[in-house]
């Protein structure tokens, strides 16, 4: 089966995963990466806000935090992320998804900074490999800043967390997946 058929196979398992139990797993998956950012040092999250039927990863979005909390904004092929302090700084953009409103500072990596970053997919594989919405958006970003020192953790739904995904040579995997 392709990339394309894995994905419709996929975001209809999510669509079918009763409410309840998706707001639990999102729970257990919240704790988790809350357990994750305590155990090491990280000078900024790079969080996303969540779609329907994805894993709501929201709840760990801390503006008190002594973290910094980033966020995506698309633009063309790219995507590039901002610092959100507070919950009106997000707006709806594109794809429907909510992103950063104009004018928040950019994220600029150094070697000296360690974050986080928490990526949506479709579904992950255990090698780390994840089917997202096919527009690569997130390998492309991986790739343009793979020397900036950024743990990559994935997270879904049991459900679509499989032994083995189809990838190809542009295909980042992530460092660990968080399954709810």
């Amino acid at each position: 089966m392709d990339k394309k058929a894995l994905r419709k196979e996929y975001i209809g398992i999510r669509k079918n995963i009763p409410f309840e139990e998706a707001q639990e797993a999102s729970e257990r998956i919240r704790e988790k990466l809350i357990d994750l950012i305590a155990k090491d040092k990280y000078d900024g999250i790079l969080l996303y806000a969540p779609l329907e039927y994805e894993a709501d990863v929201f709840g760990i979005f801390d503006p008190d935090s002594k973290h910094s909390f980033y966020f995506p904004k698309t633009s063309g092929d790219e995507m590039t992320f901002y610092e959100v302090k507070n919950i009106n700084e997000l707006e709806t953009g594109n794809f429907n998804v909510r992103e950063p409103v104009e004018g928040l500072k950019e994220i600029k990596f150094g070697k000296e900074r360690k974050y986080l970053a928490v990526v949506p997919g479709v579904a992950f594989d255990e090698s780390g490999y994840r089917i997202g919405y096919g527009k690569g958006y997130y390998d492309r970003f991986f790739s343009v800043h793979k020397d900036a020192c950024i743990k990559k953790v994935g997270v879904c739904f049991k459900q679509c967390y499989v032994n083995d995904i189809m990838h190809d040579e542009f295909d980042i995997p992530m460092d660990e997946v968080v399954v709810g």
